[in-house]
């Protein structure tokens, strides 16, 4: 009786060193199928977001890997690469491993504004990294890719879609997912990351707590208006370095057009 008293009571330690030290580097590949046209032609895309990298560490290499693997065409970084004591060097180390076919987009999140990257263009320039930041461009075919700021710290240019051809099909990415009430009929897929999904969710509950910014779209696919959007749960973590019920998050999505 004794020892089943003191298991009970080792067991909030034992989550602790769970969520602190293990789950937080559980990349979790996520595979998704979404249909928004009817050409017959798709597209694999890789959805990384909220980085947060201080360079080349286990997780990251994990990424990496995972991004080698699925060998996706095309790979969508929406947002939050900076974190509190990051380098450029770490930053560098990282987004040159980041290859695909039709190339590398990013957009910046809140804590490119919070905790800036003074070589960020340089970064990029070096890396072949699109900014896409209130940006629109041609992928392929009749498909288009916008670059939205984040709503949340920066200035999100809706004028942004009126590059657009009036019947291509458009693939929106930006950071913060409450921004998707704002661009539902303007888009017929986005991207969005911000939310960690909580980070630490609760079996029946779900998420405790989620940062500004993110409103309902704690994590995975949304509809509204002619839009869907997928929001991932990111790589790295805000505020506590923990993670419970709520695994690192590499997306990969075919998208059919």
């Amino acid at each position: 009786m004794k020892a089943l008293k003191i298991f009970i009571l080792l067991i909030p330690v034992f989550i602790i060193i769970y969520s602190a030290c293990f789950e937080p580097y559980q990349l979790e590949s996520t595979f998704h199928e979404v249909n928004i046209g009817e050409s017959g032609k798709s597209l694999l895309v890789a959805h990384v977001t909220d980085l947060h990298t201080n360079g080349l560490g286990k997780l990251e290499l994990k990424l990496i890997d995972a991004i080698l693997s699925e060998k996706p065409e095309i790979i969508l970084i929406t947002g939050d690469i900076a974190t509190p004591g990051g380098t450029a060097k770490g930053y560098e180390d990282v987004l040159s491993k980041l290859k695909a076919p039709l190339g590398v987009y990013f957009v910046q999140g809140n804590w490119e504004y919070w905790e800036q990257i003074k070589e960020l263009h340089d970064i990029l320039k070096k890396t072949h990294i699109v900014d896409l930041t209130n940006k629109s461009i041609q992928i392929k075919d009749n498909l288009w890719l916008v670059g939205l700021d984040d709503e949340l710290a920066g200035s999100p240019e809706l004028s942004t879609y009126e590059n657009i051809p009036e019947k291509s099909k458009t693939i929106s990415m930006f950071h913060s997912p409450a921004l998707f009430t704002s661009i539902n009929n303007k888009t017929n897929l986005a991207f969005a990351g911000h939310s960690h999904g909580g980070q630490i969710r609760l079996p029946f509950i779900g998420a405790l707590w989620t940062p500004e910014g993110t409103g309902k779209y704690h994590s995975g696919w949304f509809k509204e208006g002619q839009a869907k959007m997928y929001v991932s749960r990111g790589l790295g973590n805000s505020i506590l370095p923990i993670r419970f019920n709520c695994r690192p998050e590499v997306a990969f999505i075919k998208v059919n057009y």
